[in-house]
């Protein structure tokens, strides 16, 4: 029984790599929302969300109340039971109005601000995790397409070596076949380190804290471009949170102003004191009064400091206002470009449609045949196989750079540099 017991956990033991390893089947859209889960860019970005509400409550803060207590006509031995004069006042200042709420309007549009930031960061992770799932599925597409040409000429190689053995082809064609082979299989295993490359890459964008075992369960099927280049334009640019982070820029600069204005206006404090005194207007004797103080703050001495304060604030608010032109012309560019980056790709693709597909595959059949009738030699045939791998990677990279470049487009508004 031990040694069942043994076995049974080495067995378990050794299991669990395995079941770690174990391949994780997953779509774009899988991809997408784990990413918007799980990236730490866009984790970092919601908890800015969360340190802007925590400087909304800090503008909102009224200053905390004054107590104080005052001894007078105090005895050389400090006995502050017998002074004369006894105080208790509370105080309590009171900011000029507008002051406060100016405050919180900046501390609100900055809000505001972290939250297009972080509208803004899910849309470039989002083209950032379909361009690397298209990468992944484009490595896929290049070894598939590999293994599909190396099972072909191991048929082929088959062929030969059997119309060597009868004569009919040369030794020389065996061995061009088996180098030939031997360069696809090469290509093969280069192709299949590049397919976990993009693999790791995209498990960097989920945000996966292991490399996870990934199988990319979608194609490179694209849907074309149904929209014009002024659509586009428009369309993007007011989806555009960039721009309207720059809009927002100029509102919170705005109440900057506001609140640089009424650094000239006065604060205000109020008080309210108890206070025992020798009896003056009662009986001779220890009476109690209540007091009441009102102040006002005045701006007297450094007139220079408030005028600095709404000369930076204007000068920002104007800088605000210019660069908000800037950012519609660089958005509109951005957008015009990946329109026309996309519409060149869906003119390449046009030419790699399913037809030539077709011809090429129906030429290496031809081919073949024709080999094997001794109407061409080894090297022509060779030459077919080639073009058939070639168009068939050149078609799937094609497909990508349309993907890729719709990918783009849906985040043109979203300025990275």
């Amino acid at each position: 029984m031990k040694f069942i017991f043994y076995g049974v956990r080495l067995a378990f033991w050794i299991g669990l790599p395995l079941m770690a390893q174990q391949a994780h089947v997953l779509s774009l859209n899988d991809a997408i929302t784990m990413a918007l889960n799980n990236n730490p860019a866009i984790l970092a970005a919601q908890k800015e969300i969360d340190v802007l509400e925590g400087r909304i409550l800090q503008a909102g803060r009224i200053q905390n109340p004054e107590l104080s207590f005052t001894y007078n006509e105090v005895p050389t031995n400090f006995s502050f039971g017998v002074a004369g004069e006894k105080d208790i006042g509370l105080s309590q200042t009171i900011e000029f109005p507008g002051k406060r709420s100016a405050r919180i309007d900046i501390a609100k549009h900055g809000k505001a601000i972290a939250e297009l930031s972080l509208a803004r960061t899910k849309a470039i992770i989002t083209a950032e995790v379909k361009r690397a799932y298209y990468q992944g599925l484009l490595a896929k597409e290049v070894v598939s397409n590999l293994k599909f040409t190396i099972n072909l000429l191991s048929d082929f190689l088959k062929v030969v070596t059997e119309r060597y053995q009868t004569g009919a082809s040369k030794y020389l064609d065996v061995i061009r076949a088996k180098v030939e082979l031997t360069r696809l299989q090469n290509d093969l295993t280069e192709a299949k380190r590049e397919e976990e490359v993009r693999l790791g890459e995209l498990n960097i964008l989920l945000g996966n804290v292991g490399s996870l075992s990934l199988i990319l369960s979608d194609s490179l099927t694209v849907q074309p471009l149904r929209i014009t280049q002024d659509s586009a334009v428009e369309f993007y640019m007011a989806r555009s949170n960039f721009l309207r982070i720059a809009e927002m820029e100029l509102l919170r600069n705005q109440s900057l102003v506001n609140l640089a204005r009424t650094s000239y206006l006065p604060d205000f404090s109020i008080g309210v004191a108890l206070q025992n005194r020798p009896g003056t207007i009662s009986p001779a004797g220890s009476s109690t009064y209540f007091g009441v103080s009102v102040g006002v703050s005045v701006p007297l001495w450094y007139w220079q400091g408030p005028k600095g304060e709404v000369q930076e604030a204007e000068a920002s608010l104007d800088i605000s206002t210019i660069r908000i032109k800037a950012v519609r012309l660089r958005v509109q560019q951005n957008i015009l470009n990946a329109f026309r980056s996309a519409s060149v790709a869906q003119e390449q693709l046009q030419i790699f449609d399913t037809a030539l597909l077709r011809d090429t595959e129906d030429e290496l059949r031809a081919g073949i045949s024709s080999y094997q009738n001794n109407q061409i030699d080894a090297l022509n045939l060779f030459d077919i196989y080639r073009t058939v791998r070639a168009t068939k990677i050149e078609y799937a990279r094609a497909l990508y750079n349309l993907l890729a470049a719709q990918a783009e487009l849906e985040v043109a508004g979203e300025i990275t540099q």
